[in-house]
């Protein structure tokens, strides 16, 4: 009796470890990265120094990155060079933690408002990063919120 009570014991662990153990799987890409979460490779980018461009190319960006319906009537709230952005202690150490200095030297900080979600902050303010590939083309590679 005594060993059909540990059989089951053991089961009932191994059924409540399996589940953290998912969780903490480390191998999974930046869940923040838009390509698939990983880095753009930094062969494909080209060094970006305005933002010229860019907010017609958001009118494409934006909708890809925020495709749920949900996302509709958007505002772009702020553009900054990702180093002076706002907070930078905050978004361009992120970036660089992620992916490296020279890609968020070479990137833009957009943040977005969704105004139906107003007035809570975080539900309608959304951060995205982008960059130039070497086409000379924007495109979004990492997204906040």
């Amino acid at each position: 009796m005594n060993h059909l009570r540990v059989i089951i014991y053991i089961c009932i662990l191994g059924i409540l470890i399996y589940p953290q153990m998912l969780f903490a799987k480390t191998e999974e890409g930046v869940p923040f990265l838009i390509n698939n979460g990983k880095c753009p490779n930094t062969q494909n980018f080209g060094p970006v120094s305005s933002d010229e461009g860019l907010i017609n190319a958001l009118n494409t960006i934006i909708p890809e990155v925020y495709k749920d319906s949900n996302y509709k009537g958007w505002k772009v709230e702020t553009i900054a060079h990702l180093p002076k952005s706002p907070h930078p202690e905050a978004y361009y150490e992120m970036a660089k933690n992620y992916c490296g200095e020279e890609l968020a030297n070479n990137s833009w900080f957009v943040e977005v408002l969704f105004p139906q979600y107003l007035p809570a902050y975080d539900a309608s303010h959304r951060q995205i990063f982008v960059t130039k590939n070497k086409q000379g083309q924007w495109f979004a590679w990492f997204r906040f919120h």
